[in-house]
């Protein structure tokens, strides 16, 4: 396990050199699609709010517009309401007919041409449900994505998940992939109008796309929860929006309420995370967080446990259970440390009804978090209905609760005790509820602010905190681009006072300086620190000039019964830095082993091979197959049997790395043991 940061958080006068968190000069807020029209949003709007004193203009532009449709004129003390057309606009929200084809008059743009700040928040509603998104401005900007959310449980018309796609250049190509191959996405009146395994498209400047796979009351496994951790691959800087308009949480329910939020790119992650319970229900339905992994083989691990709760490949999801919040209670909270950069999402409950879920996508905590939020304007409002209102708060342990102010409509808030964390000696979190008005956070020290609210069976969730005030350290690979001879250093030569690289999430001693020459295959990062601030690089990927084919197998039980079922997993990567093709896997059980069935992540098996193709660099694809175990010698009561795979393709496997290609599966037969009781012996005497 990575150990927990040994940050030193003080007054960090370093962070004002970087800016606050989701403020920026522009925004872009791309077209999403719901489930069923006014069912997650009727009423929209856009919430404009801005630290500044003195006033400035924000210019608003639809699709590829190059005039303002509008503009508003704000400052710290006059936020202002940007009211939308009703439900499906097409502008927000597309209509049937516009999802899955490319648009020019959808999503929006704000921007500042002073170059000043603000913030951007989108907040619906409808008759039950409700939702809020903040815009992450120019740090949403980027070229490689996971779609993110929660699965979508239950069925009902308006249940579907969507995601928005906004690019900044022409010719721009983007592609799809990694979904659940049975998900389809909409064409206009047709739900299942893309069915490949991958999509591209190419947009240009400001044009949008809406993809939406819909669960309607026909759920199914693939639309419930395949689309989460899809890779959204650009040529050139796009935004996206994600989530669900509208989604559940029950089985067998129609229970919906909607959730959407901005995600970042994959280089604006961390890998230290701490969340704040809401007022879900204890049974755990709408209260969990969602790690979300971008590579391969990372761990999780919950609350400074030095085991992980879970490992998952790129791609894949873990909930964490809500069990490991530090109670059952509204305000208590989590923490969750990662050995390689994740997406993190939180679900969280506006009341204890399972129906008024909420969706964040939560910054990681960082000792250059900013140290104020202002402004939350009109925390009440929800595009025209009123709900409750409060913020949630993670703050660094150096900062004295004395030392952190808030304010609402009514003036300055009574703070509440704060809540330590178990795990981490360097945050604490607060919870403060029925708050109203314009909402501002100030401190000495780095901060995270999130909202929320209710109102019957709306729920209403936020974050206004995070991603744009880490430093984005970006690695790159000198020398040779392949192993041996490639030298790993910050691409833009900056100086840092101390390094620590790590490869596969564990550190590697005495690798502490600016640059490192890698020696085997891996998924490297870089830890700098900067006088108290301690922080990661992207993570970059290093693999051999040589052909490099990796076997792993495991089997669920070495030692059985005879006639037990048991588990093979074999998973093969390719650590070779170009594909290898024509790639096929051979598992021959022994006699003894008796072939049952099959399932692979990719390709084609009948036994005994396994057909993948072409495998690129860093793929890993996984086999279960399932064996009955027999003695075949009868003479015998304990048979070892060996199963073996191996690999064949167009390139010669140079085995740079050692394969660990065998299990041994031990089986014993049970001996059926026999008692003689009662039995009379007679014993005959011949007489001659």
């Amino acid at each position: 396990m990575i150990s927990a940061k040994q940050i030193v958080l003080f007054i960090i006068l370093l962070c004002t050199t970087w800016s606050y968190a989701q403020l920026s000069d522009l925004h872009y807020l791309p077209p999403l699609r719901q489930g069923s029209n006014n069912q997650a949003f009727q009423q929209q709007s856009i919430y404009l709010s801005t630290p500044e004193t003195t006033s400035f203009i924000v210019n608003v532009f639809q699709g590829t517009n190059t005039t303002p449709i509008t503009n508003f004129t704000i400052s710290n003390t006059t936020p202002q309401e940007y009211v939308l057309g009703n439900g499906d606009n097409d502008v927000t929200l597309v209509r049937t007919d516009n999802t899955g084809v490319v648009l020019r008059d959808a999503g929006l743009r704000f921007e500042a041409p002073s170059g000043n700040n603000f913030y951007v928040n989108f907040r619906g509603k409808s008759g039950s449900q409700a939702a809020s998104l903040t815009s992450k401005g120019r740090i949403a900007l980027g070229t490689s994505f996971k779609w993110g959310g929660v699965p979508n449980l239950g069925s009902h018309v308006s249940k579907s998940n969507t995601l928005g796609i906004m690019a900044t250049e022409d010719n721009t190509t983007i592609t799809l992939s990694g979904y659940d191959p049975n998900c389809e996405f909409r064409v206009g009146n047709n739900r299942a109008g893309i069915t490949d395994d991958s999509y591209t498209i190419t947009l240009d400047e400001n044009e949008s796309f809406v993809f939406e796979t819909y669960i309607g009351n026909s759920p199914t496994l693939a639309h419930e929860r395949g689309w989460i951790g899809a890779s959204i691959e650009a040529d050139k800087d796009i935004a996206i929006s994600n989530g669900s308009l509208n989604y559940g949480r029950q089985v067998g329910s129609s229970n919906r309420d909607a959730g959407i939020d901005q995600p970042v790119p994959e280089n604006r992650l961390g890998k230290e995370y701490v969340f704040i319970r809401g007022n879900g229900n204890s049974n755990g339905w709408t209260e969990f967080p969602l790690i979300i992994a971008t590579e391969n083989n990372t761990q999780i691990f919950v609350n400074g446990s030095a085991t992980p709760i879970a490992t998952i490949n790129e791609g894949d999801f873990f909930e964490i259970p809500s069990s490991n919040y530090s109670a059952n209670t509204v305000g208590s909270n989590m923490y969750v440390e990662t050995s390689k950069d994740v997406y993190a999402y939180q679900c969280m409950g506006g009341s204890t009804n399972a129906f008024t879920q909420g969706l964040n996508f939560v910054a990681p905590v960082s000792c250059l978090l900013p140290d104020t939020m202002d402004n939350i304007p009109d925390i009440t409002d929800a595009a025209g209905v009123t709900i409750t209102g409060g913020v949630t708060i993670i703050a660094a342990t150096t900062t004295p609760d004395s030392n952190i102010t808030v304010t609402d409509g009514t003036g300055i808030v009574t703070l509440p005790p704060s809540s330590a964390v178990t795990g981490t000696s360097d945050w604490k979190t607060f919870y403060l509820p029925s708050l109203t008005g314009n909402v501002s956070v100030q401190s000495t020290g780095p901060i995270a602010v999130g909202f929320f609210g209710f109102n019957g069976a709306r729920g209403v969730a936020g974050y206004y905190s995070g991603f744009d005030t880490v430093p984005s350290i970006d690695l790159q690979i000198t020398g040779n681009n392949c192993l041996p001879g490639a030298v790993l250093e910050i691409s833009s030569g900056e100086i840092f006072d101390a390094y620590q690289w790590y490869s596969d999430g564990v550190i590697i001693p005495g690798a502490t300086t600016s640059s490192y020459t890698a020696s085997e295959a891996g998924d490297y990062f870089l830890r700098v620190t900067r006088g108290p601030c301690t922080y990661d690089s992207n993570s970059i990927s290093v693999y051999y000039c040589d052909p490099d084919v990796i076997l792993n197998k495991t089997v669920d039980q070495n030692i059985v019964s005879d006639d037990t079922n048991i588990n093979f997993t074999i998973t093969v990567e390719n650590f070779w830095n170009e594909p290898v093709t024509n790639l096929t896997l051979t598992d021959i059980l022994p006699n003894g082993l008796e072939f049952i069935s099959a399932s692979v992540s990719a390709g084609t098996f009948t036994y005994p091979n396994w057909d993948l193709g072409t495998l690129n660099s860093g793929q890993l694809e996984t086999l279960t197959l399932t064996a009955n175990a027999r003695i075949t010698n009868t003479y015998l009561s304990t048979q070892t049997f060996t199963n073996t795979v191996t690999n064949t393709q167009d390139q010669t496997d140079l085995n740079i790395t050692t394969d660990d290609s065998s299990e041994n599966v031990t089986v014993n037969i049970i001996i059926p043991t026999t008692v003689i009781t009662n039995r009379r012996i007679t014993f005959r005497v011949n007489k001659k």
